[in-house]
């Protein structure tokens, strides 16, 4: 997304008063007292004052700066009439600093790197709804009722919603929170992300679709947070096919695979396409954070 420039005159007025001694200071003065009130440490080398630091931070841009397929490490994906695994698009390897953010966002609390991770999220979801013509439903796969009690918030809709919210959408995609968890008995409940293949589908949450949420002949692209075997994509598939839906593909955060060197999708500037082997000047530019000089 584009900004209309400003006018110069404006431009350094606006300059000089953010500068000004009396705006830094007092800045100052309450940044310091946050970080007393309430101390925050850097998720991936523990530097005080950051929930990220700027180096950590950099690093974590470089990592998802060219979202890439991931389906050919994931074999619990649902397979296409095509008979090809749903494609995947992630924006990053789930290593290093990539994964120290995810988890910190998911299960510490750490809602305030929605930021850092927001920007990566919408280079995935423009990766993966590139070239598709016509409105396409962005479904983000839901959070159980427990786990959402648990954390406090759904990490994937927060994400979303940071991206929709800032204009981050490619042009025709729809938010549409079409699919819902149905309720399980408690002693039901357990983290799937620590079970083998067999046992995250043999204890796997239902899905079903909202009412009042019309999907039929609709082209939908899934939207979850990490990509390992695939299964929770998977029932997703099945939920939103039994209800006449096309789905076309999927976003994720991150996946557990690493990317193969042919699986890099070219990174789009704001003027145009750009081949897959363009430098990336430091950790900006490329698809998944084209637009993040406009909202950081």
């Amino acid at each position: 997304m584009e900004y209309p420039p400003l006018p110069a005159g404006l431009a350094t007025r606006l300059d000089r008063m953010a500068f000004a001694s009396w705006v830094s200071g007092p800045r100052s003065a309450l940044a310091e007292l946050a970080t007393v009130l309430a101390p925050s440490d850097c998720v991936f080398c523990q530097a005080p004052d950051a929930v990220m630091c700027p180096a950590c931070r950099s690093a974590f841009r470089a990592a998802t700066v060219r979202p890439f397929e991931a389906q050919a490490g994931a074999e619990g994906l649902p397979l296409t009439p095509d008979g090809e695994p749903l494609r995947v698009v992630a924006a990053g390897a789930y290593s290093r600093e990539v994964s120290a953010a995810v988890l910190s966002f998911k299960n510490r609390q750490r809602v305030s790197l929605a930021r850092v991770l927001g920007p990566a999220m919408a280079g995935a979801i423009r990766a993966a709804a590139m070239g598709r013509p016509g409105p396409v439903a962005l479904v983000p796969v839901p959070s159980s009722r427990t786990a959402r009690a648990r954390r406090g918030y759904a990490p994937v809709d927060v994400l979303v919603d940071w991206v929709a919210r800032r204009g981050l959408l490619p042009a025709g995609v729809v938010v549409f929170p079409a699919l819902r968890v149905l309720p399980r008995p408690p002693w039901a409940v357990s983290e799937q992300k620590t079970k083998g293949r067999r046992a995250r589908s043999a204890g796997a949450a239902a899905l079903a679709v909202r009412h009042g949420h019309m999907v039929s002949e609709r082209p939908v692209l899934l939207v979850d947070d990490v990509l390992t075997t695939g299964s929770t994509l998977a029932r997703a598939y099945r939920t939103l096919l039994q209800a006449g839906a096309r789905v076309e593909g999927a976003a994720v955060l991150a996946a557990t695979a690493p990317p193969r060197k042919d699986d890099h999708i070219p990174a789009v500037s704001p003027g145009g396409a750009a081949p897959a082997d363009t430098p990336v000047p430091g950790a900006s530019g490329g698809l998944a954070h084209g637009v993040r000089d406009a909202v950081t």
